[in-house]
């Protein structure tokens, strides 16, 4: 290409290797290392990190293979998620995928190539024995990982987001991936945050026939979003990689329909145990989507389904209520970081 991939521009305003840093932290990876050249200087990008973690090649490094190797010879008792910096579009939900339980003898999980079928072997899973495979490989002159991988049991995982594996090789690459539609384009809630619930505790997961406890809920007039981990002090804050219930979305007129339904009228929006509380929006239009509230990034997962404690909660007949029409709710991820207020939209 001509330039240090690694130090290029991404729309999002970070430089690649610093995107790519992100994601593996935000998919919740205990170490993250640059991997360098032997005289390689650290990429822009990095300057508010306190201490890079390093891992050099060896002076002949021959491509790849040898700056895996050094990860894999630094600490021959860890398993690697070995990354490529030059994946414009991957995102966490594809390295998720990758860190799901692993059988104590699985050596290489990849994904499937969109284009040949073939493993992708820059962005997959080395468990420990894949050391000794590749070393076998690098002293007899085999220095292409994925000849390598087309002699050894490999895991092949089917691709999770489309093109998030398209990397940016060349000029005309780059080129390309610039000239796509604006992040911004993600479609922008025009609705009303009613009401910010957050709980430091659960009072009913895991309580099976053993009672509620009482963690207490407060309302807030405004939180913090945190990419890829949930509201800071709410209960599911960092609580897994991936999880589809970072934030819980609830419409304010099943809040009313249940106050008519059950003659509770000063019934509190707190009983449900949801985060936001919302008017203006269709939450069911909204699984499997992105969207923008309030600057803020978020992809619904999925309806937020009641369980029988909300009859012990609010009265009984309640869970039977909510199961229509998708009066759940709804669960989200976080893509963004961001502040959410309480108020009207303008």
């Amino acid at each position: 290409m001509g330039q240090d991939k690694a130090s290029l521009i991404h729309p999002d305003g970070r430089t690649l290797a610093r995107r790519c840093f992100d994601l593996l932290r935000e998919t919740g990876c205990e170490e993250v290392y640059l991997s360098l050249r032997a005289a390689q200087e650290i990429p822009a990008g990095f300057e508010d990190v306190a201490k890079v973690k390093i891992l050099r090649d060896a002076e002949e490094s021959h491509g790849p293979l040898g700056g895996i190797l050094a990860a894999l010879d630094s600490r021959p008792d860890a398993d690697w998620l070995v990354v490529a910096c030059d994946l414009p579009k991957l995102d966490r939900r594809t390295l998720a995928r990758l860190l799901e339980p692993v059988r104590t003898d699985e050596m290489f999980r990849m994904f499937r190539s969109e284009m040949d079928g073939q493993p992708e072997p820059l962005c997959g899973f080395y468990g420990k024995g894949a050391r000794e495979i590749l070393r076998e490989g690098w002293q007899m002159g085999n220095f292409s990982i994925r000849r390598i991988l087309s002699q050894s049991k490999v895991r092949l995982l089917e691709p999770v987001t489309t093109g998030a594996l398209e990397n940016a090789n060349t000029r005309d690459d780059w080129t390309r991936f610039r000239q796509m539609e604006p992040l911004n384009h993600t479609p922008e809630w025009k609705a009303d945050l009613i009401s910010i619930w957050i709980s430091d505790g659960h009072d009913f997961k895991g309580r099976h026939d053993q009672g509620r406890l009482d963690h207490g809920i407060r309302e807030v007039s405004e939180v913090r979003c945190v990419n890829g981990l949930g509201l800071e002090g709410d209960r599911y804050f960092g609580y897994r990689p991936d999880f589809k219930g970072q934030v819980t979305f609830f419409d304010s007129e099943v809040v009313e329909a249940v106050r008519k339904a059950f003659g509770l009228p000063e019934l509190p929006a707190s009983v449900f145990r949801r985060n936001l509380i919302v008017q203006g929006v269709d939450l069911a239009d909204w699984v499997g989507k992105r969207f923008r509230f309030q600057g803020v990034e978020f992809e619904g997962a999925e309806e937020c389904k009641p369980c029988y404690w909300m009859d012990e909660a609010v009265r009984p007949g309640v869970n039977e209520f909510l199961k229509e029409r998708f009066r759940g709710g709804l669960r989200a991820r976080i893509l963004s970081d961001g502040i959410l207020k309480t108020g009207r939209t303008v």
